[in-house]
């Protein structure tokens, strides 16, 4: 195959970058203004929102797979991916004008009930939408460094959205009441995600497909074991899931712990985020650079060590010293982008083993894990902060809208719940990055065999196709031959001879 020969169009990638900035916003306005919508406008109990969280997991370990096992098992005219980015457009549109609905007057059951159904729902639709759209980046095309280029731009032009909602929420919180915004903002975010998937419906093409034997739910648990490079990537990517606590929490801490003169709570949470964003979207734009210069492994590496280092010394610095505090964080925002990044291409990438290993690649299986690892940590992030805001006190507003002051214990939990929390995890997923080998001379060594592999299976398959073709025109040539008229004067087998 031609490593130069590019197959992906201008239009085609222009529609994955609108998808990825809608699919980013719409996951950034739920896992940013969610739970304090849940605490300080319908005013729920922490407690319920905890257990809520807990139980979507459930549905979350359920959705995932089964989706990837429904895309393997998905042979269309349009593909396998396209048709459920079709109907999840749809899907994900409709939870966006209703999840953030501030029904603040409702009894509290009918609260919590319509904030169950709502959240289960949006976890639904995210999912018809998300795995079939980052499994087709895997087929968009052969190329394989095209295809790393694809997933590395989904991301790096994603991450637009997820600095988007913070600016949305400055600009419409000035003269839209605090309660009706979140539902402005997730609105307009509908809209956006909902163009983004349908233009990538359209102008998107499978063309590289590789067909799969039908997986069993048992298959998925063996694929994860036999991949070995895509389980290290998962499970570096899951021992650092506190680190979405940084955003998760950012809109507590703006509100109840960091207090700068001059500025309201909207603004303080925009310098926030334009601090980590910046520092996250710094990360994201020179990943890709780094493993390209040495490798995924040591780029992982690499980024778990500045998060781990910069994050204990923002924390050591202090939440009111924020001269200090905020550029140290900006820092630590390099490992976000960097982990946010990584996984996709790394997990692209252990496609080639995976095939090298078994003869097939699963991509449906493979991405579904891989989107199921991304919001697993989600909801470490989410549980962790229910978890905290019970643990450290939080006092939740009287009045929906109106803040109350908060307890030295807690701010200082909330603070260390952006810092020093995932300070220590990013160190610690560092340990099974370490016992990664598919990388260096060992990784060459397998695309060659794997290269090898597919020449000669396609030969055999020429080969193949040239004996049928000579054996099917022998047998043309034969019919023709029985069928042709006798010569004359010859007697022929008819009816009328038999009966003679």
């Amino acid at each position: 195959m031609d490593e130069n020969k590019k197959y992906i169009g201008k239009k085609e990638k222009f529609s994955y970058g609108i998808a990825a900035v809608g699919s980013y916003m719409i996951a950034n306005v739920i896992a940013s203004y969610l739970q304090i919508f849940l605490t300080d406008i319908l005013i729920v109990s922490p407690v319920f929102i905890l257990v809520l969280m807990v139980a979507a997991r459930f549905w979350d370990m359920a959705n995932d797979p089964i989706m990837g096992i429904v895309i393997d098992k998905t042979n269309t005219p349009r593909g396998k991916m396209r048709p459920y980015i079709k109907v999840g457009a749809f899907l994900i549109f409709g939870v966006s004008l209703l999840i953030f609905l501030p029904i603040s007057s409702a009894p509290s059951w009918l609260k919590m009930i319509f904030a169950a159904v709502m959240y289960l729902a949006f976890d639904t639709a995210y999912t018809v939408v998300d795995v079939p759209a980052m499994g087709l980046m895997s087929v968009a095309t052969p190329n394989g460094k095209e295809r790393a280029s694809l997933l590395s731009f989904y991301v790096t032009i994603g991450s637009i959205g997820t600095v988007l909602p913070i600016g949305l929420m400055a600009v419409l919180g000035s003269f839209i009441p605090e309660r009706w915004v979140y539902f402005a903002i997730a609105a307009i975010t509908g809209v956006v995600i909902f163009t983004g998937y349908s233009l990538l419906y359209r102008n998107s093409k499978e063309r590289f497909a590789m067909h799969s034997e039908k997986v069993k739910v048992k298959d998925m648990f063996k694929t994860a074991i036999k991949n070995k490079p895509m389980l290290l990537t998962l499970l570096t990517s899951m021992i650092a899931a506190p680190r979405y606590l940084i955003m998760l929490a950012a809109a507590y801490i703006a509100t109840y712990v960091i207090a700068i003169p001059g500025m309201s709570s909207e603004t303080v949470l925009l310098v926030l985020y334009l601090v980590v964003g910046g520092g996250m979207f710094a990360g994201i734009l020179i990943t890709p650079l780094i493993y390209k210069k040495i490798g995924y492994k040591r780029t992982s590496i690499l980024f778990g060590i500045v998060g781990g280092v910069f994050l204990t010394a923002t924390f050591l610095a202090g939440y009111t010293n924020y001269f200090v505090a905020l550029p140290l964080m900006c820092i630590g925002g390099l490992a976000l982008g960097a982990y946010n990044v990584l996984p996709y291409p790394m997990v692209g990438d252990s496609l080639d083993y995976l095939e090298w290993k078994t003869g097939s690649r699963m991509e449906g299986v493979c991405f579904s894990l891989n989107s199921f690892v991304t919001k697993f940590n989600n909801a470490i992030g989410a549980i962790m902060l229910s978890a905290g805001i019970i643990v450290f006190g939080f006092q939740q507003p009287e009045v929906s809208g109106v803040p109350l002051p908060q307890s030295e214990f807690t701010l200082n939990g909330l603070f260390a719940m952006v810092t020093l929390i995932p300070a220590v995890f990013f160190l610690l997923s560092i340990i099974p990055m370490a016992f990664n080998t598919f990388t260096g001379k060992n990784r060459a060594r397998i695309l060659a065999e794997l290269s090898q592999r597919r020449a000669e299976s396609k030969a055999f398959a020429a080969f193949v196709n040239e004996e049928c073709g000579e054996i099917a025109a022998a047998a043309d040539e034969a019919d023709t031959e029985e069928e042709s008229p006798a010569p004359d004067g010859a007697q022929q087998n008819t009816p009328a001879n038999n009966h003679i």
